[in-house]
């Protein structure tokens, strides 16, 4: 017998009352950054409810006809007065991490939503005509300026990623560059930063990273570096995120 799960959508700020005064205190927490800390399953069926919360706040209208719609088969598609249906989709992205001829750099960046410790991989919608590797290409090229082997983009694996509703599908890739390291120019719309970082302080970070847990949510860390537990200035995305399966293959090598 299948066991019926249910979504609730509560802001972030939701307080959980209490009567009890020595209770602990709790809060509820994005997704986006608690889901990578459950087990696989769970998060996965943490990403499959944030995906259809956001796609039901955000289809409340047949895209053919404007009528209202009413949610079936248990929220999962839509009909409208029309009998037209329609189910939830996943946009491609790529996501790719990109490292000099003779990996031993990464190239990282950090974009206005992420914390000032945070690097992660580059990523991008992919256009419409567009395959996967020309996008690989396009975005690194738009974002930092530096133009990769087309030949070295290699695809590694998937995740969705429904903030808002994307499927990432991860890459790795070389620089161009024949010696030393590209240069970057980055994006000012896109990026805050992007730096090449030696594999020995992308390991480092890692290490760090995993001592923390959810560093998405800056009072995890900022607790962390108040307790004098963390006084670093590099981190990567957590296990359980497609960026970080694609820094630790790297690590790997």
């Amino acid at each position: 017998e299948q066991t019926r799960l249910f979504a609730l959508f509560l802001p972030e700020d939701t307080n959980i009352a209490s009567s009890d005064s020595n209770s602990v205190s709790s809060y509820f927490a994005s997704t986006r950054s608690r889901a990578p800390m459950l087990s696989a399953l769970h998060n996965e069926i943490a990403l499959t409810a944030t995906a259809y919360v956001n796609w039901r706040g955000s289809h409340q209208f047949c895209t053919r006809c404007g009528s209202p719609v009413e949610f079936e088969h248990g929220g999962t598609c839509t009909r409208c007065a029309s009998g037209h249906m329609a189910w939830p989709r996943q946009d491609p992205s790529i996501i790719v991490l990109v490292t000099n001829a003779d990996s031993t750099h990464a190239l990282l960046a950090r974009s206005p939503r992420h914390p000032s410790y945070l690097y992660t991989a580059l990523a991008g919608f992919v256009e419409p005509g567009e395959n996967m590797e020309s996008a690989v290409a396009r975005e690194v090229h738009e974002e930092v300026g530096v133009n990769v082997n087309h030949h070295s983009i290699i695809y590694h694996a998937s995740q969705a990623w429904p903030f808002p509703q994307s499927c990432m599908i991860g890459f790795h890739a070389k620089a161009n560059a024949a010696d030393g390291l590209a240069t970057i120019n980055i994006d000012t719309k896109e990026l805050v930063d992007a730096r090449w970082f030696e594999k020995e302080d992308v390991y480092l970070a890692a290490r760090d990273t995993d001592m923390m847990g959810a560093v998405l949510d800056r009072q995890v860390v900022e607790a962390q570096k108040a307790n004098g537990k963390w006084a670093g200035n590099l981190l990567v995305p957590s296990k359980g995120v497609l960026a970080r399966t694609l820094v630790d293959h790297w690590l790997e090598e």
